[in-house]
């Protein structure tokens, strides 16, 4: 069964947005591709090498639970004394979003979690990289109605990127726009 978000996308938004910028070919639109979620455990893990396997399965119970799949773990590649850093220390929990899932999380940050971050007034240029995708950031994870729960203790940030697929910027400005982000001039 196809999600409700992506059914929509297809039959409702795709079209309109395929019309206003006067392509012709169905597969030529903009549309979303995936979407990489992030916690960062690396200093945590630093600060109390104890607690750690404490601290991988708080956050991977979190990430689980945002995302709707097991997150990887990502470890290390190479030793850095400046930052306290071992080859293969674990660092982040990642997850990527493709989809129906990736459908539900644009879903769900439009209508439940950016209305909810204090003073927020729409995503600005800081938002876009140069090839016009999403990067957010989150000091804490309890924005999210998922990640309310008895089991979490700790706090953690969350980054999430989303990556469209479109010939130029503007034309993923416009995709993003279409979808519900609030975008601001």
């Amino acid at each position: 069964m196809e999600s409700p978000a992506r059914e929509k996308f297809k039959k409702e938004i795709e079209p309109k947005l395929r019309k206003d910028l006067g392509l012709k070919n169905n597969f030529a639109g903009p549309k979303p591709v995936r979407a990489i979620l992030q916690i960062g455990v690396g200093k945590m893990v630093i600060q109390s090498a104890e607690n750690k396997e404490k601290i991988l399965t708080e956050a991977g119970f979190v990430l689980n639970q945002i995302s709707g799949q097991k997150p990887a773990l990502v470890k290390a590649k190479k030793s850095v004394a400046g930052f306290k850093l071992r080859e293969g220390q674990p660092v982040a929990l990642m997850a990527t979003l493709r989809r129906g899932r990736l459908f539900d999380l644009i879903d769900r940050l439009t209508t439940y979690v950016l209305p909810r971050i204090r003073d927020f007034r729409g995503l600005t240029e800081k938002n876009f990289d140069r090839d016009g995708n999403i990067n957010l950031g989150f000091r804490e994870v309890s924005i999210f109605p998922e990640a309310i729960s008895d089991k979490i203790r700790m706090n953690f940030g969350l980054q999430i990127t989303i990556i469209g697929k479109s010939k130029n910027k503007e034309e993923k400005i416009k995709l993003w726009q279409s979808l519900g982000f609030p975008i601001k001039n």
